[in-house]
């Protein structure tokens, strides 16, 4: 499994992207990352189509053999579990960031 997150927007308007791979995981961290996705962490997300100036736009997809899930969220739209997701996945050091392009 894959987990990705680009954010972008806010003041700098920069995009960034960090991803997480299952493989790349001790095993009791892939199986938190699993049970995040299994409990259907990423709920119908609002339409960010007219977000605030300077507010963060959220992308995150998780990529399985079943399927792909992408949702997009805006600061004022993020529930508080895809949140604590992201949260999550930037606290884990064998995660990668890059800017986007």
């Amino acid at each position: 499994m894959r987990l990705s997150i680009v954010r972008g927007g806010g003041l700098a308007g920069v995009a960034r992207r960090t991803e997480l791979q299952s493989d790349a995981l001790p095993e009791d961290a892939a199986r938190t990352l699993e049970a995040h996705a299994s409990a259907g962490v990423l709920p119908a997300a609002a339409d960010p189509s007219s977000p605030s100036p300077d507010e963060m736009l959220y992308e995150v997809c998780v990529e399985r053999t079943e399927g792909t899930t992408t949702a997009r969220y805006t600061d004022a739209t993020l529930p508080e579990e895809v949140r604590a997701l992201i949260a999550w996945a930037d606290g884990r050091p064998e995660r990668t960031d890059a800017l986007e392009g």
